[in-house]
């Protein structure tokens, strides 16, 4: 969202041992904490006072296993992951190449296209590397396809951090994946509010009438694109208090239409 937000701690760890020290601390001095990819789908506020332990160096590891599987560290990149899978023939996931998130993230989230399509990116997983926060040890998960569903994943559920990932992909020709490239980043061109910054789908679970009516609503710097549904940009100066506003709107109408939503983004204090 581009808040200009300033925190008052930030760690970075680069090992799994820096990351078990940070926690272990954290835990000793019952201090809570929050957990940081690339930064999609979260409002900082203006001062943020919860320490921030970021994951975009702990592992930028890709490699390519001997029974064709791919290892991916959490740290890296959707676009980067992509773009290599091209090299060696492989694919699956092009459809995620407009969304600014690392593949820690994007698990996390099981990111994925419309509920109506039912795709994600767990399609493609078999197991998570993961640090358990409340045993302190780092494990692995098998994958329970009853476990995922549209934009939920059993991370967002229990004191699970992610580590990295193991794919089994398609194989799939690099012309054939430039291809599915050049559709989706045409696709966020036409239908998506990319010129100005944003992070991403409010809701996770609303009323698609509901959005057409938030379109265009305003408040200080932050407005509901006039575009994209379900979409809020910063159109200059934004606050989180304008976002937080324009959330808590959504759910407002939502309650008077009898509506059921589930707000996607997460305010971190």
């Amino acid at each position: 969202m581009r808040l200009h937000s300033v925190a008052a701690q930030l760690y970075i760890p680069e090992t799994e041992e820096e990351l078990d020290g940070l926690i272990r601390d954290f835990q000793k001095r019952n201090q809570p904490y929050a957990i940081l990819s690339a930064g999609s789908n979260i409002v900082f506020d203006n001062h943020v006072t919860t320490p921030l332990i970021d994951m975009m160096s702990i592992d930028n590891h890709i490699t390519y296993l001997e029974d064709g599987d791919v290892y991916v560290g959490t740290s890296v990149r959707v676009q980067t992951l992509i773009r290599d899978l091209q090299k060696h023939q492989l694919g699956g996931i092009e459809y995620l190449f407009s969304v600014p998130s690392s593949i820690g993230g994007a698990l996390y989230m099981n990111a994925g296209r419309g509920k109506s399509v039912g795709v994600a990116i767990s399609d493609y997983l078999k197991k998570v590397y993961y640090y358990d926060t409340t045993n302190n040890k780092y494990c692995w998960y098998e994958k329970n396809t009853n476990d995922f569903s549209h934009r939920h994943s059993p991370f967002q559920d229990a004191p699970r951090i992610i580590i990295g990932a193991v794919f089994s992909f398609k194989e799939q020709g690099e012309s054939e994946t430039e291809r599915l490239i050049k559709e989706r980043m045409e696709h966020s061109k036409k239908y998506l509010s990319a010129d100005k910054p944003s992070c991403g789908s409010v809701y996770c679970k609303g009323n698609p009438i509901v959005y057409r009516l938030l379109m265009g609503r305003k408040r200080g710097g932050a407005m509901f694109s006039k575009k994209t549904p379900n979409w809020i940009t910063n159109t200059g100066n934004a606050t989180s208090d304008d976002v937080l506003y324009l959330i808590r709107l959504g759910q407002k109408i939502h309650r008077l239409f009898f509506c059921r939503c589930e707000v996607e983004i997460r305010h971190i204090r």
